[in-house]
Order: C-alpha cells, then structure tokens, then sequence
C-alpha cells in the first residue's frame, strides 16, 4: 500500500481558511495527519477516493479512472481549490519538505461571502487598462506602479495573468499586522489601510500567499485592494471580461450601477 500526500496545487477563487499552493497533509498507514488550519471542507472531497489510492493495482483498465485521477476540486463554488494526491514511495523513504504554517484562528464567516474581484485568465489581454484605471482612482494618476492590481506578464508562454486581492477569509496581511493599520470593511470585506497607523514594516507584503500586495514607491504605504468602494474601477475598464466582480457561479455585478460605480 502506498501512504499518501494531499497537497493544495492551486487555489483558484476564495479560500476561506486561507489555504495556499504547497500546504499538505499526509495519510500514513490508516493514520491521516492534519495540521492546524488545513480546511476540512475541501479535504473531505479526497476522503472517498483516499482508500482505492493507497491501494498498488497491478493491472489497469482502460476504463478504469483511479489511477488515473490525482487532482480534486473542493466543492465549495467561491473556494475552488485544487487538490492533488501524490503516492509516497511504498518503501517508506522519509519524504523531504516540512509542513508549512497555519493561521492559528479565522475570522468570523457569517452567511454568504462579499462579492470580490474574480479572473479569467483566459480572457486577459495584457492590456493594463485595469492598472491604469486603478492608479487613476486611487491616485489620480496613470501609473502602472500605483495600482492594487497588476497584470503578471509571462513573455515565454505568452500569458498574461491580472493578480488581485483575494480578499481572504482570514487574511495574512491582517494576522501579521502589529500595529493595526489593516483592518476589514464590514460591507465589503476589503482590507483597509491606516496611513496614519502604518509603520511601513512591509510584513504585510511579505505575508500574503499570492504577492498581491506591494509597497507605494513614494509613501512606502502598503498597496492593498479596497474594491473601491464596492465599485472596482479596473472592472468598469476590462473590455475582454478578463475581470468581474461578484460570486463565483453567480452573474456579474454590475459596476455601473449606483453604490458600485467604476469612476
């Protein structure tokens, strides 16, 4: 029989704990090892196939998908999270690595989550108008380095991928925050920014899993998305659809409309 390592490949939407690429746990034997944090909810979609994987089969069917499946989805719609099942050298070999940190608590998740910025990679043209329609808001200048958002170019592959804020159910950026310049807007879950508490120790950029947060060249102030307002003006400028704002699954919010204006 094989032990087994469920690791987090990806996160593609909210993840609520939050879980990031790299996290794992291990099953060993009939022993499953969990460390602090690791979110039940999308652990519990491996369960039913952890058993069939631990298992050598000798011959396999063409028609036959165990062995062939390694990834999972959580099935929570704002999380979709990305696990994949990797089978430890039957031998027993010790396995490198060391398990990574957890949030040692969460913030309070009562009823349904805030919309938030969501991406479509796919649909993204490297155009920047999202950073510039940011600067120009926050700012009121055009300046790709001023903006929350910013467009991660791989010329190689040909790729461009917009990296937003994922407004995180419990949010590293606010954990690591000692002098409590970071707190959450209630109505539309953003992460804020006291200038006038900050300390510009830059933890928060260090913090967070998906480099989401940079530091303003000129104030040395943390750059954090604060959704503008429940109106995201790099939305209201996305003409391919790249960005929207809303709930995974549901239809995009409409930023036009009053109290959620893209200005």
């Amino acid at each position: 029989m094989y032990d087994l390592r469920i690791v987090v490949e990806e996160v593609r939407g909210f993840c609520d704990m939050p879980m990031r690429p790299g996290d794992y746990c291990e099953l060993r034997g009939s022993r499953l090892s969990i460390p602090e944090g690791f979110c039940m909810w999308a652990l519990q979609s491996v369960l039913p196939l952890l058993p069939a994987k631990q298992r050598r089969i000798a011959e396999e069917e063409e028609n036959d998908w165990i062995p062939r499946t390694f990834r999972v989805a959580c099935p929570d719609p704002d999380g979709m999270v990305i696990l994949r099942i990797e089978q430890i050298d039957p031998r027993g070999e010790s396995c490198t690595g060391s398990p990574p940190e957890h949030a040692a608590g969460r913030e309070p998740r009562t009823g349904t989550p805030p919309p938030r910025l969501l991406v479509d990679h796919r649909a993204c043209t490297g155009c920047r108008a999202c950073e510039l329609a940011c600067s120009y808001r926050h700012e009121g200048a055009f300046a790709p380095s001023l903006s929350r958002i910013r467009v991660r170019k791989d010329e190689p592959a040909g790729l461009d991928e917009p990296v937003v804020c994922r407004q995180c159910g419990v949010a590293r950026c606010l954990q690591v925050c000692s002098c409590g310049a970071l707190s959450r807007d209630r109505r539309t879950g953003a992460v804020l920014v006291d200038a006038g508490l900050c300390m510009r120790c830059g933890d928060c950029v260090e913090a967070c899993p998906f480099g989401a947060v940079r530091i303003h060249p000129d104030t040395a102030l943390p750059l954090i998305c604060d959704l503008c307002d429940g109106g995201p003006a790099c939305v209201g400028r996305c003409v391919t659809g790249a960005l929207r704002y809303g709930r995974a699954g549901d239809a995009a919010r409409d930023v036009s409309a009053p109290g959620g204006r893209a200005g």
